[in-house]
């Protein structure tokens, strides 16, 4: 009896020693199984992901200029006279009519009392014709009196032509014998020196309308100036003495084929080469000065509402566009995640995303970096 209870405890012992020595086993297989699984995971690329959103795809752009008058006219004299009086100097206000430089008129005056003098003679000729007309009348010689007649026509045109001739030296004389100010403005630019003779083509005075105010131009990218139209007010800083805001409004807008430099909405300078267009902009604002730095930035928002991918996630082949997905796949061992090509159409973009149509949704989580090159299929882990 005693010999069957210690076979009964042995098997007992043996049994128990089994079990304990199977789930340890097990145990060191779920552990190696996992530990091998972390391992296998660690050399996976490495991802970093981004839901796309739902919004307005917004256009930016900042771009620079330099303030002109909006009108801005050169004042002539082409006389070749001495200027004998400067009544102005850069940056005058003046009135309309007000005398802005007067000029020496002695040559004009002399020649006008020599042709005044011509004048006088043939009056005087044309008082002996009439004598002569008199006493051939007198006499009756008919021969005599058909030629003081003709003798006295000729003098009456040839007193008519002088008369014109005088009439004309005078009204040249009262013209160019000063400049005026055409109308209410400041003086921009004085080229006329006293003593010397007008130089520069006769432009001696460069003034501007200050009523119509400031103009300047720059150049946007086609697609931000085609959102914009002719009379709409837009922002401007204007950098001059102190800084200040103002408002402009768009006059123009002009197909433009050239390079120039223009800055993106982060700031960087970038070259514009295509599909330009120029915009002339008027400030009326008397504050300012001609010269002075402008500031603009244009931001317009699309129109629709459509989903928004950052740039950075956007790749493209022969074959067109497209994104990776992440694609997440259930096992007993945990959750993988598997990258999944996806064709898009781009419909529109600006230098930080793009508007986009396709099989994407707000909820997705799209590749915008990775540890290594990718592919369809690829297993990955992400940040």
């Amino acid at each position: 009896m005693m010999g069957l209870q210690h076979t009964e405890q042995a098997n007992s012992g043996r049994k128990r020693t089994i079990r304990i020595f199977s789930g340890l086993f097990i145990g060191l297989l779920i552990v190696f199984t996992l530990l091998s699984n972390t391992l296998m995971s660690l050399t996976l690329p490495k991802v970093a992901v981004v839901e796309p959103k739902r919004g307005q795809l917004v256009h930016m752009f900042q771009s620079s200029s330099v303030l002109m008058w909006k009108a801005e006219v050169a004042l002539t004299n082409s006389t070749g006279w001495k200027v004998t009086k400067v009544d102005v100097k850069e940056g005058d206000l003046v009135k309309k009519g007000q005398t802005l430089v007067t000029y020496d008129r002695k040559e004009a005056e002399q020649q006008i009392l020599d042709e005044q003098a011509s004048l006088k003679k043939l009056k005087l000729t044309m008082e002996e014709l009439q004598g002569s007309f008199k006493e051939a009348s007198w006499s009756g010689d008919e021969n005599s009196i058909g030629k003081t007649k003709r003798e006295i026509e000729i003098s009456k045109i040839d007193q008519g032509v002088q008369q014109r001739k005088i009439q004309k030296l005078q009204e040249y004389l009262i013209n160019n014998s000063a400049i005026v100010a055409p109308f209410d403005g400041i003086v921009t630019k004085v080229n006329a020196t006293e003593g010397l003779i007008s130089s520069n083509g006769g432009q001696d005075v460069q003034m501007s309308n200050g009523s119509l105010g400031f103009m300047f131009e720059l150049l946007a990218p086609a697609n931000i100036a085609g959102m914009l139209k002719i009379g709409e007010k837009i922002d401007v800083q204007v950098d001059g003495t102190h800084i200040k805001q103002a408002e402009g409004q768009i006059a123009e807008i002009q197909d433009a084929n050239s390079v120039e430099e223009g800055t993106t909405g982060q700031g960087e300078t970038t070259t514009l080469n295509s599909q330009m267009k120029r915009l002339l902009i008027t400030i009326q604002d008397g504050s300012f000065k001609r010269g002075d730095i402008v500031k603009v930035e244009l931001t317009k928002p699309s129109a629709e509402d459509t989903i928004l991918l950052s740039n950075k996630a956007i790749h493209e082949d022969g074959s067109g566009k497209y994104v990776y997905r992440i694609e997440e796949r259930n096992s007993p061992l945990g959750n993988a995640f598997y990258i999944k090509r996806v064709s898009i159409t781009v419909v529109d973009s600006n230098d930080q995303e793009s508007a986009v149509t396709g099989d994407i949704f707000e909820q997705d989580q799209i590749v915008v970096d990775s540890s290594e090159p990718l592919q369809d299929g690829n297993k990955v882990r992400t940040q």
